[in-house]
């Protein structure tokens, strides 16, 4: 599906987290079950569709899953990934130092992926904070570069749900003749891996 596009889908390896607990945990710090947290993620949202799931976890304990999405008319790719580190409990609040470290290496590791291809160059224009009604907000990166010819953006965000990190990773081509907007997307993924949907 994403190759029909031509369009990058960045892995994203992050430093491992430090200890810590607060909103998007389970009572007692326990985490949903991985399972459980996927089949949370809806089949559609706000014009994306749900695709396949990598189950990281198998092979790699930590890295969780990874599920895909196409936008409406496959004019944007999404990849959305729950995972936990190795740790039980991941704070809620965007400000805390894991949190922030997990963005940070997150939004670095997106660039330098992007810089060991050779028809790919990808640069961080601009970072927010997103308001997720009903939870925490999420960080935000903005990225921007070419795949190839094409000139391409990225919206990359990081939070929790339900003591797991959530990233969510939006590209799509800069140019298009129906403008894709990632936020609904984004926003709709949060509150769903977060159960209030």
């Amino acid at each position: 599906m994403r190759a029909a596009l031509l369009l990058p889908v960045l892995t994203v390896v992050a430093c491992a987290p430090g200890p810590g607990e607060g909103p998007g945990t389970r009572p007692g710090g326990a985490a949903l079950p991985l399972d459980a947290a996927v089949a949370r993620l809806p089949a559609n949202v706000a014009g994306f569709t749900r695709g396949d799931a990598a189950w990281h976890e198998r092979d790699t304990p930590g890295l969780g899953a990874a599920v895909d999405y196409a936008g409406p008319a496959r004019s944007a790719v999404a990849t959305v990934s729950l995972y936990d580190r190795g740790q039980a409990v991941t704070p809620g609040d965007p400000a805390s130092p894991r949190v922030q470290g997990e963005f940070a290496a997150a939004v670095a590791d997106a660039v330098a992926t992007a810089g060991t291809r050779t028809s790919q160059q990808i640069t961080e224009r601009e970072r927010s904070e997103l308001p997720v009604p009903g939870g925490p907000a999420l960080s935000c990166a903005r990225l921007s570069g070419t795949y190839g010819r094409q000139e391409v953006r990225t919206l990359l965000c990081l939070g929790t749900a339900d003591g797991r990190f959530l990233k969510v990773q939006v590209t799509a081509p800069a140019r298009q003749v129906r403008p894709v907007d990632p936020i609904p997307f984004v926003i709709g993924i949060a509150q769903a891996a977060r159960g209030q949907g």
